[in-house]
């Protein structure tokens, strides 16, 4: 039976997260819980960087060209964010459960100058860039605060006292795991891994305007080739891809959350063509954008 089940599905009870599928914040900051009943077909997603961390049910991710499953007990470890497709597996009796943890840069810094140096890898200077999402077990001392986590968010003083430190050590113990590489690396400023996660930071906060790849491959001292290899070993996608991908994934919110008409969402996202927008939604989502409300549940945290 997974470790981790039986603690979360007493984390929902305390939780009071009785619908079917959902997320809910758990009163410690960067931790929030997440579940489902029912599977949900394969669909674009949006994930930023930090763990999710499944205890049960399960899931398998598709990013450029690689099918990964982080089922039960599993953590997939996230240092930059991606736009991939996932699909769920989960049941009435055995509904998806899990957390998501969002990872401070100043905590990751802190943990890594402490570290010394003394991680089982380096990523040095000029290093070539490597995939920014991996799933790795949780087991042995990463199950251990794991657990401790989950158990200090169902009492009020154990949340606030125990939880970040508890927080810290879960990030800890995944810098020492077999993928800790995906977030140490992303402290090593002068290396090409480094460099794509803050051309991702630039894409994330100016996708509505018309930017430049390169632009962004002067701004990360790479070569215009340089950049689009970095890019695709780090986020699985060609930096337009992923641009397209962005501002589909981030237009689908405005439509199903916001309300907004297709005209709208596609000005807001920076489309200057809302029928080339529908064009493209339609191609992604397979349905258009008119019927965005219709398209499958997501725990995307």
């Amino acid at each position: 039976m997974p470790a981790l089940a039986p603690l979360l599905r007493a984390l929902r009870g305390a939780l009071d997260a009785a619908a079917p599928n959902g997320v809910r914040e758990t009163g410690l900051d960067g931790v929030t819980f997440f579940w489902n009943e029912q599977p949900v077909p394969r669909a674009p997603l949006l994930y930023a960087p930090g763990l999710v961390m499944v205890g049960q049910g399960g899931k398998v991710g598709y990013l450029g060209g690689r099918r990964f499953e982080y089922g039960a007990d599993t953590c997939l470890v996230l240092g930059v964010p991606v736009p991939f497709e996932c699909e769920v597996f989960a049941t009435p009796e055995a509904p998806l459960l899990g957390l998501r943890v969002d990872i401070e840069a100043p905590v990751l810094h802190g943990l890594v100058a402490r570290l010394g140096g003394r991680l089982a890898f380096g990523e040095r200077a000029g290093a070539k860039a490597h995939f920014g999402v991996e799933p790795m077990p949780i087991e042995g001392p990463l199950l251990a605060s794991t657990t401790r986590l989950i158990e200090s968010l169902r009492d009020p003083l154990d949340r606030l006292v125990v939880g970040p430190a508890a927080v810290e050590e879960v990030v800890y113990r995944v810098l020492r795991g077999q993928h800790g590489r995906v977030l140490s690396a992303l402290t090593r400023h002068q290396s090409a891994y480094a460099a794509i996660a803050r051309a991702l930071e630039r894409m994330h906060r100016d996708y509505r305007e018309s930017l430049s790849i390169a632009a962004l491959a002067e701004e990360s001292a790479m070569s215009v080739s340089g950049f689009h290899r970095a890019f695709k070993q780090v986020t699985g996608e060609t930096p337009l891809q992923y641009l397209k991908k962005l501002r589909l994934l981030k237009a689908k919110a405005r439509l199903v959350f916001d309300g907004m008409r297709v005209d709208e969402a596609a000005f807001s996202v920076g489309y200057a063509s809302p029928s080339q927008f529908s064009r493209e939604f339609k191609r992604y989502f397979d349905v258009p954008p008119s019927e965005a409300d219709g398209l499958p549940y997501s725990d995307a945290p």
